[in-house]
C-alpha cells in the first residue's frame, strides 16, 4: 500500500469512527493530525456541510477532531 492510500484509509476510518460536537476547535501537537486536516481541505471545500470543526484553524470533519482529542494529540481551543 502506498503512502497516499494509507493516508486515505486513515482519513476514511477516522471519519466513520466517531464524532465530536459540531463547532469543536482544536490545536494539534501532532504533525500527523495537521497533515490529515490539510488533506481534508478539498473534501471540506466540496462538501462543506460535513466540516464543522477545526484543527489549527483548518475546517475539518468533527470525527477527525474527536480522534485527535481522544488520542491526546490535540488540545481543545477556545
Amino acid at each position: 500500500m502506498n503512502i497516499k492510500g494509507g493516508l486515505l484509509a486513515v482519513v476514511l476510518a477516522t471519519m466513520l469512527s466517531a464524532c465530536a460536537t459540531t463547532g469543536t476547535k482544536a490545536n494539534a501537537s501532532s504533525e500527523g493530525y495537521k497533515d490529515l486536516a490539510k488533506s481534508q481541505q478539498w473534501w471540506c471545500g466540496t462538501f462543506g456541510a460535513t466540516c464543522t470543526c477545526t484543527i489549527d484553524g483548518m475546517k475539518t470533519t468533527c470525527s477527525l477532531v474527536y480522534a485527535c482529542l481522544n488520542s491526546g494529540n490535540c488540545k481543545a481551543a477556545m
